[in-house]
Formats: C-alpha cells, structure tokens, sequence
C-alpha cells in the first residue's frame, strides 16, 4: 500500500526577522509569515492526503511564555487529526521537553486526539518512543533540555517487513556540538528507510534518505532561497519520491552585480530595478541584498552616498508591493589606469609587470599546471575515458579564454590594492 508523509523542521515560532531595518514598515509582513507559513505546510498534508506530518525539534523559538504561537501550534495539529492524519513530534534544543512542561496543561489533549497527535516526551513519558503501525514505524527521540549528547546510541534497531523513519534532531557529522552530534556511520548502521532531521535550517538532502528539512520560512540574511518541507511517498518498504515543496510567504535573495562598464550611480541603480524584477519569485515578499562588485567609473559617485540604500530609494521609482531592497553593499574597485599600476614602486608594481614582455613569466607554463591539475582530478573522478577526454580538449580549446582570465584576476587584485591604498 503506497502512503505518504510531510517532513518539516525547525518552525522556530515565536522568532522574530533579523536583518531588516524598520523604514521599510514589513516588520508585521515578515512576523505573520512565520505563523502563515506553518498553515502552508497543514494545509499542504490535507490538500495531499498524507497519512501523517512529521515536525523533527525546534517547534518553538525560546522559553519565553509565547503562548498565542503555541495554541497556534496545537490548533494546526488539531487540524491535522480532524482529517485523519498523524503528526509525530520530536522536541530539539530550542523547545525541549522541559519547556513544554512549564505548560503541561497545553500540551493534554482530548481523548479522540490520542492516536494522533504523539510528541515524544510530552504526550508520553519516554524521551525515546517507537511508534508502530501497521505498515511504518517511526523511532523518535526529544532533547530533554537544550543541550544533548549523540542521541542515535538510544534508537533501537531496525523492525524488519515495516518502512522505519528516524526522526532525530541533530548536527550530523559535527562530533564536538553540544546538539546531538550525529555520526553518519551510525544512521547507516541503523539502516533505516528514511532519516527526518532537524536543526539545519537550509534544506538539504545529505543522501537519498537522509534529509534535512530546513526551517519554513528563513528569517535571516543567511537563509537565502526556498524553505518548506519535504513530501515523501514509500511502498512495500522502498522510497517511491521526495520532493521538496515551499511554504515560505517570504524569501531573502544575495545578487552579486558586475558593475564593470557603468559610469554613474544612475546606471547602476537602474541595474538594481532591472535584477530585482528578474530575480523575484511568487512568494508575497521578496527581500533582496544586493552587492555590487566590478572595476567602475561610478566608484566615487557610489563611494561618495552617504547611506546607498536611501539613495537608491531616493533617487528611482522603485516602489514594488512584493519586492523590497534591504541592503546595498559597496565592493566597486575604481578604474585604475594601467600606466599607474606599472609604475606603481611596491607589490602592486611588481604584480601588475608580471604579464608584461621580458618579465620571465611564461604563460604557457602556468596553463600547463592548470591542465595538469585537472587531469589529475579527472583521473580520481569515476568518470568514463571518453568523458575524460571531451574534458581534456574543452581545457585545451579554451587555452586563450584560461590565460586571459588569470591576467584579468591579477589586474584586478592590482586595482584591488591600489584602491585599498588611497
């Protein structure tokens, strides 16, 4: 019988934004979005008929008494169950099991709630619980407080003829954290079906069933592009697919501009208008950090803005319901006339002649290394010969495209330094 599941992580409710200054007044954009974005994930699992929901730890922010979040939490459980879908929960080291025991009295549930809601440590004692059903069983362990030591060494072994989950949260691969250090060996000797992990707030799939969920909705600069949560579908025992769906209302985005040929503030900016639109995706707001980079005339026109960002606002029509940029960074390098470079009596000088004639710098000579540095990584790839080979002659084609471009990053570390100098 083929079923299904959710596998989120890392709510973090009662979190506020972090990185955003106030004139923008998004703050109740960004704070509603959390708690949106934790309806998406619900009403995601009924649209799609899951069998059950799993939230693997850090369901709540902190200790603080946040109790609108909680009854928030609780009634999106409720919801679940209504239509006949699980939900298995595990606590982390944000919301351990001592937090929600500072208001036990929320965390009781009605009698035809029993079979479904199930937070390990909270609606039964064990910090450890194996729950079984018919075809699945989900082996899951909560932090008692905020910190724990590896918490795989307390899951039992694999139940054999059922599809077994573990739902865990923890830092894989970290030995020295305080937050369940989880060695990746180890799950591997558990030999589970599938691995729902929390703690890690970017999404990510470690392997085939070792997956991290991310958080649902990033808040921070950190937390660039897409969150939500994972759908997976499992048959007699096997992965059938796992597919990653959004939730996130909000989505913070890093662009990177080359400013090279741009000879006024006003070019740029208008660049800025022209990559936000490009860039934007279908949430409610997208939220844009921009740096510009580049050798630049506009450097001491850009340089010379007292606060960048107001005067890109300032200066533009910009004013777009979905799109909103929170900061610009300055990493233009002025444009350098070469003679000064040459001429330049210190490292500068000596790095910016190297390319020149009768410097003894031979180029063919830097080529070859680079050629033989990546026939060396090519034979300790599993890569087929005639793969290889196509590799090899796209190396030897692009010659000219190669030794070109080590002479342009040297110009530009050159005009890097210069810049740094005046």
């Amino acid at each position: 019988m083929k079923r299904s599941f959710i596998h989120a992580a890392d709510l973090h409710l009662g979190r506020p934004f972090s990185d955003l200054p106030e004139i923008f007044g998004i703050t109740d954009i960004c704070n509603n979005a959390c708690l949106e974005a934790f309806k998406n994930i619900i009403d995601i699992a009924i649209k799609k008929s899951v069998d059950f929901v799993l939230f693997a730890g850090d369901n709540f922010d902190s200790e603080e008494q946040d109790l609108s979040t909680k009854l928030l939490f609780i009634k999106g459980l409720k919801k679940l169950a209504d239509n006949n879908i699980k939900s298995y929960i595990i606590c982390g080291n944000h919301d351990p099991v001592d937090l929600y025991k500072q208001i036990y009295g929320y965390f009781k549930f009605e009698d035809k709630y029993k079979d479904f809601i199930h937070i390990t440590g909270v609606t039964c004692e064990e910090l450890q619980k194996s729950y079984e059903e018919e075809d699945y069983i989900v082996h899951s362990i909560s932090f008692k407080n905020s910190e724990a030591a590896d918490l795989t060494s307390l899951l039992p072994e694999k139940i054999n003829r059922k599809f077994n989950i573990g739902l865990i949260h923890c830092d894989l691969d970290k030995t020295e954290s305080k937050y369940a250090p989880c060695s990746r060996e180890n799950l591997r000797i558990l030999d589970y079906n599938y691995y729902a992990l929390g703690h890690i707030h970017l999404p990510e799939k470690k392997e085939t069933n070792i997956i991290y969920a991310g958080t649902h909705q990033g808040r921070t600069k950190k937390e660039t592009g897409a969150h939500g949560c994972f759908y997976v579908e499992f048959e007699n025992n096997e992965i059938i697919s796992v597919d990653f769906l959004p939730t996130d209302c909000v989505r913070f985005n890093s662009v990177e501009i080359d400013c090279t040929g741009f000879d006024s503030a006003e070019n740029i900016f208008d660049k800025i208008m022209e990559v936000a639109k490009e860039r934007k995706e279908n949430v409610n707001l997208n939220l844009f950090e921009i740096t510009l980079k580049g050798i630049s005339n506009s450097y001491e026109q850009i340089s010379n803005c007292e606060n960048i960002l107001e005067e890109f606002y300032k200066t533009t029509d910009f004013n777009l319901p979905d799109i909103k940029i929170y900061k610009i960074n300055n990493k233009i390098i002025p444009e350098i006339n070469d003679f000064e470079l040459l001429n330049n009596q210190g490292v500068i000088g000596i790095l910016a002649n190297c390319f020149t004639e009768n410097t003894g710098i031979n180029t063919d000579e830097i080529y070859d290394n680079i050629y033989k540095t990546h026939e060396t990584i090519y034979k300790k790839t599993e890569l087929d010969d005639e793969v290889k080979e196509t590799l090899k002659s796209s190396l030897m084609v692009d010659k000219e495209e190669i030794i070109n471009r080590v002479k342009n990053e040297l110009k530009m570390i050159c005009k890097e330094l210069s810049s740094t100098e005046k």
